[in-house]
């Protein structure tokens, strides 16, 4: 249906939606506009430069004692203006000041330690709502107690430690805020960056440094003052009528007549998009959410929900100098669609001398790489889990769980509880009440096996961690829950979605009645921002200036993925402080016969100092049989360990024994069911 102006939705009023009644999902609504800004402050299409956000670089970096390069970066949390509508500033929540916030770039390997601090206004400013946040790296196999937990909250005036493995192949991942309940208005008012994972196969084969553009792209709606509103229109989504790319609303791209990587990412809290070339062009997709497909794809368009990430190449030198080239979004069903919502940004051909230096200049890739993900075959699948998203009444449900159950439970409820390293079929049905849903599985790559039981669509033939469940459609994905155990989160990406309530947890090779050395919320707490928190000994190395823009950063240059500074000799084990041992304790034992056998602990001096040299020993001493020896683990950065083998002893072991390498003993008995 077509709506005028004075029908259409208003800041502050019950919406367009609200107005016609939500009984139903949407089919095509169209209207002129949402926004309440007088005509002079309307921003136009193509009128602004693509800006380009700045590559964050670390205070410091150090080595920790495996050798593993360490970068060490800070972030604040804090509210401040943007220049996004002509004549008038819009107050937003940003990382450092920005949206989006600046871009993280690593290479395989190197990990990170981000301390993230909350100086953001107790409440939101318009909204009202207490701002306490809850950072996610999403795509990182993060352990649980640094993955952005919804009820893991940083207050006012605090600082969370984050740390981040990096072990993964080259992706797009992306930070934002995940907050229980406000993930979407924080988020939409700019709580959102990307972060890029090198290493050494796409650097070989992929346009890097100002080749590789990030391009966040996102929708609002503006107060005739400027400000962002909102109307999230029974929490059922919020269209707006002005797209944003980097935080700058239709923007233009000077380009070289080459091939450019495009990483677009879908950082609209709702509305998802079909992307397509003016000139009706094939464009050629590389990447998916989870890094390099095993060959590319090329498509017209796509279908791209929120959250997801597509890496994209453009062949430029098919046009002739002066030509635009406008990238445009042809939409898709239960959006809301306006004037403008058709356009998204466009590319001008200059007469800039050509620079074909680096990968990927000249030649579009076909085959690409492997990966675990992408190799997974049906028949490896131990369990088939199936599953509903819906809408019950006022409430969105996963798999007929919702968030505050699990908050009820004390965190044990759990949606699924596979065993680390199990393969398993998940399919997930949407026939209840439609609407479209792009559904987040937290710690794991996925492979999109089929779609209402065809072919998945070309563009989602790579490694996924979002698959957009569309109306009427039921998917069937296949992943592997390896890296770590704890719990961790599956939710609707459609952010309103996701606040009331559509988000649940599953659990990974643990008991969640058990102590759980990395529990996602008591693990690790946030601390004040001006008291510097425990760390693990390290070697200095010079740290590189704070931030750069990215038109004048240097290409990150990659490392071999087996060994990112395999030419630095690993340091020895520190030794522990004097006059103190390890504390070593065993929080969780268990031994199923001929199935696995599973021991974790934590390993502390005195104190709260995490004994991270600490190599903790594992014995058998069942009684009436002579002890034997289980298995050697290395405690990690938080003083935590973790030993896992399947299937473990044929005898039964009903008693085990830890011993540190740098003193400590603990003794318990162990679970056999």
């Amino acid at each position: 249906m077509s709506v005028t102006r004075r029908q259409a939705l208003q800041i502050g009023g019950v919406g367009i939606i609200g107005a016609f009644g939500l009984a139903v999902p949407l089919t095509s609504v169209n209207a002129k506009s949402a926004s309440q800004l007088a005509s002079r402050n309307m921003p136009k299409p193509f009128q602004r430069t693509l800006p380009i956000p700045e590559v964050l670089r670390p205070n410091s970096t150090v080595v920790d004692p495996d050798g593993h390069k360490r970068h060490l970066y800070k972030i604040e949390q804090k509210a401040a203006l943007a220049n996004i509508v002509p004549g008038l500033s819009t107050p937003i929540l940003g990382y450092n000041g920005t949206f989006p916030g600046p871009t993280i770039k690593v290479n395989q390997g190197e990990r990170i330690t981000l301390e993230m601090d909350n100086v953001l206004p107790l409440f939101h400013p318009q909204w009202g709502y207490r701002l306490d946040t809850s950072t996610h790296l999403h795509g990182s196999a993060s352990l649980p107690q640094f993955d952005g937990y919804a009820n893991d909250l940083t207050g006012l005036g605090y600082c969370k430690d984050y740390e981040y493995p990096n072990f993964q192949p080259a992706r797009t991942l992306w930070y934002h805020d995940h907050a229980v309940h406000n993930t979407a208005q924080s988020v939409y008012s700019g709580l959102a960056a990307q972060y890029h994972l090198h290493d050494e196969v796409e650097g070989s084969i992929l346009p890097q440094g100002k080749f590789d553009v990030p391009l966040t792209v996102s929708d609002a709606m503006f107060a005739a003052n400027g400000s962002l509103g909102y109307n999230d229109n029974t929490h059922s989504g919020l269209w707006g009528d002005v797209i944003l790319v980097n935080g700058a609303p239709w923007p233009v791209m000077k380009v070289q007549r080459r091939i450019y990587r495009f990483r677009i990412l879908n950082a609209s809290i709702a509305r998802s998009y079909r992307f397509s070339l003016s000139t009706g062009d094939a464009m050629t997709i590389v990447a998916t959410d989870g890094g390099l497909m095993p060959a590319a794809q090329q498509v017209t368009s796509w279908r791209h929900g929120g959250a997801e990430r597509y890496e994209i190449l453009i062949d430029f030198s098919k046009y002739p100098v002066g030509k635009r080239v406008e990238l445009r979004n042809l939409s898709n069903k239960n959006n809301v669609d306006y004037d403008f919502t058709n356009k998204v940004m466009a590319f001008d051909v200059t007469d800039e001398p050509v620079d074909t230096s680096g990968p990927g200049a000249r030649v579009l890739p076909t085959l690409l790489a492997p990966s675990t993900t992408m190799s997974l075959k049906p028949s490896d699948s131990v369990k088939t889990r199936r599953m509903r998203v819906k809408r019950d009444n006022d409430i969105w449900t996963i798999g007929g769980m919702t968030w505050d159950e699990v908050v009820e439970s004390g965190y044990r409820k759990v949606l699924a509880d596979p065993d680390l390293d199990d393969v398993e079929i998940w399919e997930i049905e949407n026939s209840s009440g439609g609407w479209f849903h792009p559904v987040h599985i937290h710690l794991v790559d996925f492979q999109v096996l089929s779609r209402n039981g065809q072919a998945p669509f070309a563009h989602e033939r790579g490694p996924k961690d979002v698959v957009y469940v569309g109306e009427g459609e039921t998917v069937r994905l296949l992943m592997k829950f390896e890296h770590h155990r704890g719990r961790y989160m599956i939710h609707c990406h459609n952010l309103p979605h996701e606040d009331h309530d559509m988000m649940a947890q599953f659990s990974v090779g643990i008991d969640t009645n058990d102590p759980d050395p990395n529990h996602p919320v008591e693990a690790v707490k946030p601390h004040p921002i001006n008291q510097t928190a425990p760390v693990q000994e390290t070697t200095e190395v010079p740290a590189p200036q704070t931030t750069q823009p990215a038109e004048a950063a240097t290409p990150v240059t990659t490392e071999p993925a087996t060994s990112p500074v395999a030419s630095s000799p690993a340091p020895a084990p520190a030794a522990a402080p004097v006059g103190q041992k390890d504390v070593v304790t065993i929080t969780s034992a268990r031994h199923r016969l001929k199935k696995d056998m599973t021991f974790s602990g934590t390993s502390r001096y005195a104190g709260s100092t995490a004994a991270t040299s600490a190599t903790v020993v594992l014995y058998d001493v069942t009684p009436g049989r002579a002890a034997a020896r289980l298995g050697t683990v290395k405690a990690n950065s938080p003083g935590t360990w973790t030993l896992a083998v399947k299937p473990g002893p044929a005898k039964q072991v009903t008693a085990v024994k830890a011993e540190s390498s740098v003193g400590g003993t603990a003794t318990a008995s162990v679970r056999t069911r």
